[in-house]
């Protein structure tokens, strides 16, 4: 993963409890991940960060949309974004994975809406892929809640996101072609729920300028740990990031 995908997720769902000094900023963020596949080396990036907002339209980093509904409660959005993961050949640790076809990154298109109560807020997502590359579908449910400390304000945040098979299969599945290219054994793996854990953090450092940091672990189910392609239970994700509001 090479975009802030995770951190816009993470400060789309922080808007509606803590809010910004204005509704145009713009930023630079770097971002760290561990990779599930078998490769030499995990994702690291430093990505420029556009967020604009005008109750009706917005822009946070990666996702881009339209509200449906936008108040103090209830947040719906039409909504597409990068879905930030790939696999490149020659990236693999080793003569068999090397073997394999690409994965692409694509662009995803769907509907979200956030509950915000006095216990936190729940948020659900669900989207296609708009490129057609995987033909799969997604969906993410999260409870958050906040703690203010002053300038700072922490998130933490526990959900789970969910692929259809198809999803599943364009990113971890062997093919018959791929198994007797490479050697790996073929495999074509059912729809997984991935639960996960994460706390960002948001520091208002003046009126115009506040930093933030991230971190997530991913906790991989069987029918991805089981993949040839992939060698770990885990992955995690770590983002660090400063804006300027107009």
């Amino acid at each position: 993963m090479k975009s802030p995908t995770h951190t816009t997720l993470f400060l789309v769902l922080l808007a509606p409890l803590y809010s910004h000094a204005t509704d145009f900023s713009l930023g630079a963020g770097g971002f760290l991940s561990t990779s599930p596949y078998k490769v030499n080396k995990g994702d690291r990036s430093v990505w420029p960060v556009i967020n604009y907002d005008d109750d009706t339209w917005y822009i946070q980093g990666d996702d881009a949309g339209r509200y449906l509904m936008n108040d103090d409660v209830n947040e719906m959005k039409l909504k597409v974004f990068y879905f930030d993961q790939d696999y490149k050949p020659r990236r693999g640790s080793d003569a068999a994975m090397r073997q394999l076809d690409s994965r692409h990154y694509t662009v995803m298109s769907g509907v979200s809406y956030q509950r915000t109560t006095p216990i936190g807020a729940f948020h659900f997502q669900l989207a296609a892929d708009a490129l057609d590359r995987s033909k799969g579908v997604t969906a993410n449910i999260a409870y958050l809640n906040m703690v203010q400390l002053g300038m700072l304000s922490m998130i933490p945040e526990l959900g789970m996101d969910g692929a259809n098979g198809q999803q599943t299969r364009y990113y971890y599945g062997v093919s018959s072609i791929e198994s007797r290219r490479s050697g790996l054994s073929e495999y074509r793996p059912s729809a997984n729920i991935t639960p996960y854990v994460s706390l960002t953090a948001d520091y208002k450092l003046s009126a115009r300028w506040d930093t933030y940091a991230s971190a997530r672990g991913n906790f991989l189910p069987s029918t991805v740990r089981n993949s040839p392609m992939v060698d770990r239970n885990q992955t995690y994700a770590f983002s660090l990031g400063v804006n300027y509001n107009f």
